[in-house]
């Protein structure tokens, strides 16, 4: 009966949808803490290339967390 409400409803849990969903946070992540670092560079004074490197680092470090928190893994 509760199957009937919803009967076009995609499973969150569709192999489409978790590579999707790993691949946007990975890149949205290392994207946009990478731009966070290039700024640490440039208003800090930092040798070139560390901020990014370690913007980076961290957020494909909390991309990846995010992604098991998700998928439960």
């Amino acid at each position: 009966m509760a199957d009937d409400l919803h009967p076009h409803q995609s499973d969150d849990r569709s192999s489409e949808g978790a590579a999707g969903a790993v691949v946007g946070y990975l890149i949205a992540g290392i994207v946009s803490w990478g731009f966070l670092g290039w700024l640490a560079d440039r208003f800090l004074g930092l040798p070139s290339g560390v901020g990014i490197a370690v913007g980076m680092m961290i957020g494909a470090a909390g991309a990846i967390y995010l992604i098991m928190k998700r998928l439960g893994a």
